[in-house]
Parts: C-alpha cells; sequence; structure tokens
C-alpha cells in the first residue's frame, strides 16, 4: 500500500478576478491576483476560452519582476523572459502570464522592435492591488463589455455587479421541444343531458 505524497498549496486571497485576451487575441484568458499570508502578490492563470493548455499554479509577482529586470538592459522583452517560471510545464503558460501583465499595464508593445514588449511603471498597479488588500474598492480601469448574443447573461449591469454563469431561461428552452400531451376532454354525462336539454 503506497501513499501518496499530499503538497499543501499557499494560502492565496483572491483579490481580483480578471480577463484579458492572449497575446494573439484569438482568446480569452482569465487570471486572478491574490495575496499569500506572507503579503506578496500572486498571479494566477485560471482560464482560456481556447482548448490551449496553461499551468494554474500561483506565481508570485516579485519573481516576475526579477526576471524582467533581468531582461530590461535597454531592450524590448518578450514572453520567452517568463519561461523560468515554467520550467518543465506547459509552454502556454509564459505567454499568457505575459499576456496578463499586459492587461495590468505592467508591459506594453514596444515602438521599436515588432512584436516585443517595453517594461511600464508598476506603481498604478502595486495603488491598485494595495488598496485591494486594504479593502477599498478599485475603479475598474477596463471597458465595460458589451451586451451581445453569446455574452447578453454574463455582461453585469452595475460596476459591483458579478456576472454569474448560470443559464439564462432563454438558454434553457434550447434542444428539441418536448412532445405535448394529448388532452381528452371528458364530458361528464350530467353535462351532455343539461344540453341536450
Amino acid at each position: 500500500m503506497s501513499k501518496k505524497a499530499t503538497t499543501t498549496e499557499p494560502a492565496v486571497r483572491v483579490l481580483k478576478n480578471g480577463t484579458c485576451p492572449n497575446l494573439s487575441g484569438k482568446s480569452t484568458l482569465s487570471y486572478r491576483i491574490g495575496v499569500n499570508d506572507a503579503g506578496e502578490i500572486m498571479l494566477q492563470l485560471v482560464g482560456n476560452s481556447n482548448p490551449g493548455c496553461f499551468n494554474n499554479e500561483w506565481v508570485k509577482y516579485a519573481d516576475v519582476q526579477e526576471l524582467l529586470a533581468k531582461e530590461d538592459q535597454g531592450k524590448a522583452i518578450t514572453s520567452f523572459t517568463l519561461v523560468p517560471l515554467y520550467r518543465g510545464k506547459s509552454t502556454n503558460s509564459p505567454s499568457f502570464l505575459f499576456a496578463v501583465l499586459k492587461q495590468e499595464g505592467l508591459v506594453k508593445l514596444s515602438e521599436s522592435k515588432k512584436r516585443c514588449y517595453d517594461r511600464c511603471s508598476d506603481a498604478a498597479f502595486l495603488a491598485s492591488i494595495g488598496k485591494l488588500i486594504e479593502g477599498k474598492p478599485v475603479a475598474d480601469q477596463a471597458p465595460k463589455a458589451k451586451v451581445g448574443k453569446s455574452n447578453k447573461a454574463q455582461v453585469a449591469s452595475e460596476p459591483g455587479d458579478v456576472p454569474d454563469n448560470k443559464p439564462s431561461p432563454e438558454a434553457a428552452k434550447r434542444g428539441r421541444p418536448k412532445k405535448a400531451e394529448q388532452v381528452v376532454d371528458v364530458v361528464a354525462p350530467q353535462a351532455e343531458q343539461a344540453e341536450m336539454a
């Protein structure tokens, strides 16, 4: 009888759930930003609208910044910079995490090199995360999604609303219609006699 080794993930309090396009713009990624018990900011990939695999382990923001600082010696950077965070894991994860950094305003497209990025100041990011840690609301910088055919039930109506993933009543009615029950009128014999008279 063998015992499986249990690994305990560090306790992370989720501060923010977000979505962003991947770097190619062909899919939508879901991510979380949180803080662990030691007060370190953590990043996690949690979803992909396309079937591409990724690693969903929490990554320390300090480790990301350290890797970006090494490469940021006056030259443009790419998602390849984040490969050491995911060695031996999914190859999509570095570029997906890089898309999250772009969404959060930590990197921007390079003006000098095609398909490369420049590092941005993280002061605004750290200030907004600091407010979330303290429990203060932060104004959402992302534009509100427009209601469309495919996301009508998922678009929040108020800035503080969180869209739920419950199907709408219209979605529940899709599919093959149920057979209608046959209705048989049973006329009581007394009612027939009353009509004839």
